[in-house]
């Protein structure tokens, strides 16, 4: 069995090697692109209170699983401070939560 190398199957034999792209079903997938964020969480309300670190922003979050989804789609840093909404946390209990 002879295999023609030609200079595009190198390049894809390394790529492969390397671990940058993938097949699927007969697809190429590169592993270097866009990450894919989840859309669906699990049933439940569990509200938490969270932070965004890079601009200093609170914002309440229907649960921890619906946070990271927002984290993920709009490239955001926010971390849970409470357990609850952000809206029944006084002024005084937040300077001791972050």
């Amino acid at each position: 069995m002879k295999i023609d190398c030609t200079l595009g199957n190198k390049i894809f034999l390394i790529c492969v090697l390397l671990g940058i792209v993938t097949t699927v079903e007969g697809h190429l997938f590169g592993l270097t692109g866009s990450k894919k964020c989840h859309d669906v969480c699990p049933m439940g309300y569990r509200v938490v209170c969270a932070l965004d670190v890079l601009d200093g922003c609170l914002r309440s979050f229907a649960s921890s699983c619906v946070m990271r989804m927002y984290n993920c789609k709009y490239q955001k840093d926010y971390r849970i401070v409470a357990e609850r909404a952000c809206e029944f946390i006084t002024n005084d209990e937040l300077q001791l939560l972050i």
